[in-house]
């Protein structure tokens, strides 16, 4: 009997833990390839003025693992919605931060509430991806921010990321990417390659490409929003990255999505 209630009071002990650490308790699963119905309360104005936002926390099932894309799309407050996802790990730690309709980051600090939702689809959807390991749990914590309440469908779907930037050989012509996870690499061999190199990306992260002369090299030549060309020789190795690796976008225009281009024509 005394082990009886030693277990009870540890598993009360448990539950207790994880409430705290996700701020609501589990009110569900969500299971990959269906959805779910999440009624959110409205946010209410806290301690000191704070905004105390109505949430709600589900456990995501990915079963054998492998890229997932979660999605809130809004159906009573839809393009005035003000949400956010907060993704964590089985050991309750933010793996990604949803902030605008276009990205995601990876803490909570870099989600503003006050960002006006930019839309890229047809849906009033906030989302973020990630990569799910084999027996793996997680958890996504949905808060609206708004002050009326608000029903949302949530989704849980496999991704297929984009293909390139596996450090396949890139010699001519263009290629598109997309930085899609949280501190993703593409990276490209391009030892054969010569001519010059440019850098075209539209969106909110600070993306960057890296032109390494190998492995040695610590100051790579660095392609950016203002220095989007430059020769590509002696340069053996290239990287696109974020360049905080803190932001990670979508394979969409004006997300994640940028085109490198190898050509003969010099930079200006």
């Amino acid at each position: 009997m005394r082990k009886v209630l030693w277990l009870l009071t540890l598993a009360l002990a448990l539950g207790g833990c994880k409430e705290l650490q996700l701020g609501a308790p589990v009110s569900g699963d969500l299971q990959a390839g269906q959805s779910v119905e999440a009624p959110l309360p409205p946010a209410e104005e806290g301690a000191g003025g704070t905004l105390r936002p109505g949430m709600k926390v589900y456990r995501l099932l990915t079963n054998g693992g492998g890229a997932f894309q979660v999605a809130a799309v809004s159906t009573t407050l839809q393009g005035r919605a003000r949400l956010r996802l907060t993704l964590y790990d089985e050991n309750y730690v933010v793996q990604g931060v949803s902030v605008a309709r276009n990205y995601f980051a990876l803490g909570p600090e870099l989600a503003p509430l006050g960002l006006a939702p930019q839309g890229l689809t047809t849906d009033p959807g906030f989302r973020l991806n990630f990569k799910a390991p084999a027996g793996r749990a997680y958890y996504l914590k949905v808060e609206n921010f708004a002050p009326s309440e608000d029903q949302v469908t949530l989704y849980l779907d496999p991704l297929t990321p984009n293909p390139a930037g596996r450090e396949e050989a890139f010699t001519s012509g263009m290629v598109t990417g997309a930085i899609e996870f949280l501190g993703e690499f593409d990276r490209y061999d391009v030892r054969a390659a010569t001519g010059y190199l440019r850098l075209s990306y539209s969106g909110p992260l600070d993306l960057v490409a890296l032109l390494y002369t190998g492995p040695a090299d610590l100051t790579p030549l660095t392609l950016d929003a203002v220095v989007s060309c430059a020769p590509v020789s002696p340069a053996v190795l290239l990287v696109v990255r974020d360049r905080g690796l803190a932001r990670a976008g979508f394979d969409e225009e004006g997300s994640g999505r940028y085109t490198l281009e190898l050509s003969s024509t010099p930079c200006p």
